[in-house]
């Protein structure tokens, strides 16, 4: 069961991202970085986006500061992303390698 909690399910969710998310972050056959990151850090991110609300003043202030609560949350979360397919590379190659150098037992 771990391995598909910590393996198996975050590389599924991040190539469901990659394939799903690559209309949004691909501009004219090019690859466009800030994109990509809003498209991989915004569903990783959403805990650590920086809920500062706005109250008073003008809408113009409050929607920056909603969009700069999104933009750094994204960039939070693009680095956790990256962390978690790591994560998971490692987690199933280490899990493969234990499965290989099983002892045999023989009866």
């Amino acid at each position: 069961m771990k391995l598909v909690k910590y393996s198996i399910l975050p590389l599924v969710g991040i190539a469901i991202l990659a394939y799903l998310g690559r209309y949004l972050y691909m501009v004219d056959g090019q690859l466009d970085l800030f994109r990509l990151c809003l498209v991989f850090g915004i569903p990783f991110g959403i805990p650590y986006m920086l809920l500062v609300i706005p109250i008073g003043g003008n809408p113009a202030a409050s929607v920056t500061i909603l969009v700069l609560n999104v933009v750094i949350g994204a960039v939070f979360g693009c680095v956790i992303a990256a962390f978690a397919a790591v994560r998971g590379i490692v987690y199933l190659a280490c899990f493969v390698i234990k499965r290989l150098h099983r002892p045999v037992h023989s009866t």
